[in-house]
């Protein structure tokens, strides 16, 4: 029985203190509770201790006008010789339950999400070239660093026919989710035409003209670089749109030569024209490629990679094979910025003439 009441209990139960003296216990409980709450209560009453009520339990109180809350409830034993009393201390738990349940469902979510990015990352990288391509005329390899779990920086590169070459190295703007399902679209457009006759500035048009209402409609643009080697006759013909000039390194000379075409980057206008040029390669000839993550990574004091640190690297390990090149332009990198990982995706692809 309830034997007396503060006016905290009136204020969560919506009862007067009259109301509830001399009433049972029960008439807080909700119904669907009373019956094994009585029997809770006999076993305790059998040994009354000072405890929690309910382990391990959902406890809840019933207000007057019917309806539920979530209490936590502290039971205090108190010492008479007549008759047993024991001092009930109810403190409500919406709020607590409410925001545990908003963690809970933000656990879940997480969850979701990381199982997604884990996907998107297995897609993304089987999408990329899985190993590089060694023939004794050329070689050609590439590596991408994602700035975050998935990144918007694509790079390929693939025979068209048994006379030639495409390599393409291409930076949706942004990096995350959105940019890499451009990144997926960019390269099945690509793949699509790999099997006719296109040079690298057709391609780039139909390119633009099949991407250009999901860019725009998404707010993206896509910079990138296509080129084309002519195996038999070791010609390189290239188209760009609006993607940083690749470098062209000839062993007899000391300095880099940019490669560059008119182009306007991929997703702002239609029907755009763009220039392709063409230079005829020499054994031993290289060409890096790379996206802008590489020269705007910044260190501690705001500076810049840069693309002249780009090409002293480039010269200073071109005797090298290709992959010891990029280890090389990373761990330089990394060493500037004194970091592991980077605001942006970067992108580095290597072609070797033989």
């Amino acid at each position: 029985m309830i034997e007396m009441v503060n006016s905290q209990t009136e204020t969560s139960f919506g009862y007067l203190r009259a109301e509830l003296v001399g009433q049972p216990v029960e008439m807080l409980v909700p119904e669907r509770f009373r019956s094994a709450h009585i029997g809770f209560r006999q076993a305790y009453l059998a040994a009354p201790v000072s405890r929690p009520m309910g382990i391990g339990r959902d406890l809840y109180g019933l207000r007057k006008d019917g309806t539920e809350f979530p209490v936590e409830i502290g039971l205090s034993l108190i010492d008479s010789e007549e008759e047993i009393l024991v001092m009930s201390t109810i403190v409500e738990i919406t709020t607590r339950k409410a925001a545990e349940q908003k963690i809970r469902q933000a656990q879940v979510n997480l969850a979701i999400a990381q199982s997604e990015i884990k996907i998107a990352q297995r897609i993304q990288a089987s999408l990329s070239p899985s190993a590089p391509i060694k023939s004794e005329h050329f070689e050609v390899t590439g590596f991408c660093l994602p700035a975050d779990q998935v990144g918007g920086d694509y790079f390929d590169y693939f025979y068209r026919n048994e006379d030639h070459l495409d390599m393409i190295i291409a930076d949706v703007s942004g990096h995350s989710i959105g940019p890499a399902l451009f990144m997926v679209e960019t390269r099945s457009a690509i793949r699509t035409q790999a099997n006719g006759l296109g040079t690298p500035a057709e391609t780039l048009t139909i390119l633009n003209n099949f991407l250009f209402e999901d860019l725009d409609k998404a707010d993206y643009f896509i910079t990138l670089f296509y080129l084309q080697y002519d195996i038999t006759f070791q010609q390189l013909s290239f188209a760009n749109a609006g993607h940083p000039p690749p470098l062209l390194l000839r062993p007899s000379q000391s300095e880099c030569r940019q490669l560059d075409a008119e182009g306007l980057i991929l997703g702002v206008n239609k029907n755009v024209v763009f220039e392709e040029k063409t230079t005829t390669l020499f054994q031993g000839d290289l060409i890096l490629l790379y996206t802008d993550g590489l020269t705007e990574a910044e260190n501690a004091n705001g500076e810049f990679f840069g693309i002249e640190r780009v090409s002293d690297i480039f010269i200073q390990h071109s005797q090298q094979a290709p992959q010891e090149i990029i280890d090389a332009l990373l761990e330089q990198l990394k060493h500037f910025c004194q970091s592991e990982s980077f605001n942006d995706d970067i992108t580095l692809m290597i072609f070797k003439c033989g």
